[in-house]
């Protein structure tokens, strides 16, 4: 375009060479390139200031296109704030209360999670010191079941009724126990038992958990106003988990309870494959993706995390959750996961702005060249001004100063999970 119209004369050579250059010009494809990194970088910088640790903005963006959510209820859906509600030492056990409660104490020291936490402080109210001369060996975690390890010389075992059942000694549960246990879990509680080698189960307990302030407005705001199918999935007991799963607005059907780890990772598994089954095909390659989330605090969810489409951490959680995680909400308020959900739409729909701009503009541009009505400054201004344009458009992302100082105190007032009900241990 440049060189051969000169064999045409010199007016026809001078005339296709300004409109070369203004083509050389017009195809440079600034505005186009940086019109997503400027959104992916406003985006993370404006979920960073709400305490939003994002991994990247491809993350930020397939947060935009999340279209189901699973839930741990564990500290995600509750506060993982556990309270000893009840103990019993079972049947005919020569065992004192206090005696139980230093076992409980002893095992449960070396656990992360938030009941054990729960059952080490309830030992410690009542005044239960684990004597020095009880030894302690051989401490294992079970996945999905509780804690194992030698005592005194003993095999001690504490968890769920899946780990008793397993080791044959639930059946041995004198009828009066288990129905005090039914009870127990009716109202919402995580039942557990204590085992002692040589004499079988010793102990039954209850720990109670509050549900997040912020939980049940969270879920029924992601189901109506985002169009967001929810779910939650546990390791408890059914009836506990249908307890807590209704209090924050879940049907029956969305509520997956008596999970080991491998389960929940099966069932992100079996959501993903759902998902590719009715999306795009080579055949329909346009269809809208819908991904998987997976929210969860544990070690026992790193799994499931790690495999949906978007793991999300509550940043009270394990250290290997939040590594695992491509998300981390830092002060673990569920109202940060809409911010990040809307703010993934909102830098999708950016991106798509600033393309279908500069497209128009480059096409504006290129068809004025052809008819020979644009001067090179004109083309220059207008590629340099597309580029500012979706420039401050992605900027937009960034929240105002007002929205940081209101952001501020929201903060300061909102950042604290709701108390467990006080109930008398008994």
């Amino acid at each position: 375009m440049c060189t051969i119209p000169w064999a045409f004369g010199s007016e026809t050579g001078r005339r296709w060479t300004h409109n070369g250059l203004v083509l050389i010009i017009v195809a440079c494809p600034c505005a186009l390139i940086i019109s997503t990194p400027v959104s992916y970088v406003a985006g993370l910088a404006a979920t960073a200031q709400r305490g939003i640790v994002i991994k990247g903005g491809a993350h930020l963006e397939a947060l935009g296109l999340v279209k189901k959510i699973a839930f741990d209820k564990t500290g995600t859906l509750t506060a993982g704030e556990f309270a000893l509600l009840h103990l019993e030492v079972i049947g005919d056990s020569s065992r004192t209360r206090q005696q139980v409660l230093q076992y409980l104490s002893k095992i449960e020291s070396n656990a992360a999670h938030p009941l054990s936490q729960a059952l080490v402080k309830a030992a410690r109210n009542e005044g239960a010191k684990v004597p020095r001369e009880m030894t302690m060996v051989d401490h294992e975690h079970l996945e999905g079941e509780g804690i194992t390890a030698i005592i005194n010389n003993q095999r001690v075992h504490v968890g769920n009724e899946r780990l008793f059942r397993r080791l044959g000694l639930f059946e041995n549960l004198p009828p009066q126990d288990q129905q005090n246990v039914e009870k127990w879990a009716a109202l919402g509680g995580t039942v557990g038992y204590m085992s002692i080698e040589g004499e079988g189960i010793v102990s039954a307990y209850c720990v109670a958990d509050a549900i997040r302030p912020e939980a049940t407005e969270v879920v029924s705001e992601l189901q109506t106003k985002f169009g967001i199918d929810c779910c939650m999935l546990t390791g408890d007991r059914q009836e506990a988990a249908f307890k807590i799963g209704s209090q924050v607005g879940l049907a029956p059907d969305e509520i997956f309870s008596q999970l080991f780890p491998e389960d929940k990772l099966n069932l992100v598994v079996s959501m993903k494959e759902s998902d590719a089954s009715t999306r795009a095909s080579l055949l329909n390659p346009l269809t809208k993706r819908n991904l998987i989330l997976f929210v969860g605090d544990g070690v026992n969810d790193a799994p499931a995390m790690a495999t949906a489409n978007v793991g999300v951490a509550m940043g009270a959680g394990a250290a290997l959750a939040m590594e695992t995680s491509d998300v981390t909400l830092l002060d673990s308020h569920l109202s940060k996961l809409i911010y990040s959900i809307k703010m993934g739409r909102r830098v999708i729909g950016k991106i798509k702005e600033n393309v279908i701009f500069s497209l128009v503009a480059k096409a504006v541009v290129v068809g004025f060249a052809l008819m020979g009505k644009v001067d090179l400054w004109a083309a220059i201004a207008s590629d340099v001004g597309a580029m500012l344009i979706v420039t401050l458009n992605g900027m937009r992302l960034l929240p105002a100063r007002k929205d940081k100082h209101q952001l501020t105190a929201a903060m300061m007032m909102n950042n604290k999970p709701g108390p467990v009900a006080d109930v008398e241990v008994q």
